[in-house]
C-alpha cells in the first residue's frame, strides 16, 4: 500500500510540475521587420549588394570582350596557333576569375548581413527573454513561417508584449 501511496504522490507531482510550465510564441521575423532599424539594414545591405554587383559586372564585360577576341582570330587561319591557345588561356582565366568573384560576393554579402543583424537579433533575443520571464513563460516557440509550428494558440503570442517592450 506504501508503495501505491508513493507511486501515486510522485505522479501527481510530476503532473503539477507540468501543470506549471507555460509555453508561449512569438513571429521573431514580424517583430524584427516592424523595428526601424530593419529599414537601415537593408538600405546599408542594399548599398553593399550594388557595389558587388558593380564589381561582378565590370568583369563579366571583361570577359566577354575577352571571348568575343578570341572568336575573332579562332577562326581567322592567319592567326598562328599559339596567340589562339594564349588567348583561349586568357578567356578560361578570366572565366574562372568571373566565377570566384561571384562566389566571395555572395560570402561577404552573407557575412555583412550577418554582422548587420547580429546587434538587431541580441536585441530582440534579450527583449524575449525579459517578457518571457516577466510573465512567467518556460519556453517560448518561433513560429514565422518554415519553424515547424503547425498551431500555436494567440492567446499565448508573445508578439505584442515584446514590441512593447522594445516600444514598439
Amino acid at each position: 500500500m506504501k508503495k501505491v501511496l508513493v507511486i501515486l504522490t510522485m505522479v501527481c507531482a510530476a503532473f503539477a510540475v507540468q501543470a506549471q510550465t507555460k509555453v508561449g510564441h512569438i513571429n521573431s521575423s514580424l517583430l524584427i521587420e516592424s523595428m526601424p532599424e530593419a529599414d537601415s539594414i537593408q538600405k546599408r545591405l542594399a548599398v553593399e549588394q550594388e557595389q558587388w554587383k558593380n564589381i561582378v559586372d565590370d568583369k563579366d564585360r571583361e570577359m566577354r570582350t575577352k571571348y568575343a577576341a578570341f572568336m575573332e582570330i579562332s577562326e581567322d587561319p592567319s592567326v598562328n596557333k599559339t596567340l589562339k591557345e594564349i588567348k583561349m588561356q586568357e578567356v578560361e582565366n578570366l572565366q574562372k576569375q568571373f566565377q570566384e568573384l561571384q562566389q566571395r560576393a555572395n560570402v561577404e554579402l552573407q557575412r555583412k548581413q550577418e554582422e548587420l543583424l547580429q546587434p538587431l537579433l541580441e536585441k530582440v533575443r534579450a527583449a524575449i527573454s525579459e517578457v518571457a520571464k516577466a510573465n512567467g513563460y518556460s519556453y517560448v516557440m518561433e513560429t514565422s513561417e518554415g519553424s515547424g509550428v503547425i498551431y500555436s494558440d494567440p492567446k499565448f503570442d508573445l508578439l505584442p508584449l515584446v514590441k512593447a517592450k522594445l516600444s514598439l
